[in-house]
């Protein structure tokens, strides 16, 4: 049996949500790749009330297990995650001691996880619905995969600052910048860590206080991100009501 047509009768499950949100799983063939699975599998019910924050008519495939990614493939409409991204994000989280926050390495890679497969459904969102963006796309599906998670989940919030620290042990393998960096479709790690950041302060100021008090944006960014988190809360629900999947 081919590996492809393995995937296709791992058929996990058809939403019937306005979402139609369909998983395939690719088998998977090492350890490492099962153990992949396995931390994906255990989450599958958290994902598809990500999409059903925001669902759409359109079918939507996600194809775990894959060759490339994460990446949003808008001709086959599918998003794809291969599993060795699974497994370097638990290597990161593990290598860097994160049990230490309080959050499992585990936990914080299935968290990371929902903010990965939020941010490629962004992608399929404004794509299937032709959403106006302007500015760059990246940036708008980073937004919008935070607020996914702050809107689906009581903790969404905490499940958003995994993700926002991965950015941050990204940003640390860094030496030194060079011109591709500047040229690349996503923001610096940096600047993604301080923008999901801001967004979650802004969420909950009082609860998260310390995220901003040994920052030098504590002064000049605390109201700002206060207004921002108000403004994108704002354009999250125009967004919902115009594109409102019937």
């Amino acid at each position: 049996m081919t590996k492809w047509l393995a995937m296709a009768l791992l058929l996990s499950f058809s939403c019937q949500s306005p979402a139609a949100v369909v998983s395939q799983f690719i088998t998977a063939e090492t350890r490492q790749e099962l153990r992949a699975y396995r931390l994906i599998k255990a989450i599958e019910p958290q994902l598809q009330q990500v999409y059903l924050a925001l669902p759409m008519q359109h079918k939507l495939t996600l194809v775990y297990g894959a060759q490339d990614g994460p990446l949003f493939d808008p001709e086959l409409m599918q998003i794809q995650i291969p599993y060795h991204f699974v497994t370097e994000v638990l290597n990161r989280f593990t290598k860097d001691e994160y049990q230490q926050t309080g959050v499992t390495p585990k936990q914080a890679t299935q968290d990371a996880l929902l903010h990965t497969l939020g941010h490629e459904y962004g992608h399929a969102y404004i794509y299937a619905n032709q959403v106006i963006v302007l500015g760059r796309e990246e940036d708008a599906v980073d937004t919008l995969a935070t607020l996914l998670l702050i809107h689906a989940f009581k903790d969404g919030a905490e499940i958003a600052l995994s993700a926002a620290d991965l950015f941050a042990l990204e940003d640390e393998d860094i030496d030194e910048l060079v011109e591709g960096d500047f040229s690349d479709e996503h923001s610096l790690d940096a600047q993604r860590y301080h923008a999901t950041v801001c967004l979650i302060y802004g969420s909950d100021p009082d609860k998260y206080a310390a995220l901003l008090s040994t920052s030098a944006q504590k002064e000049d960014r605390a109201a700002m991100c206060e207004q921002e988190y108000a403004r994108q809360s704002d354009n999250w629900e125009r967004l919902k009501s115009r594109y409102l999947a019937k």
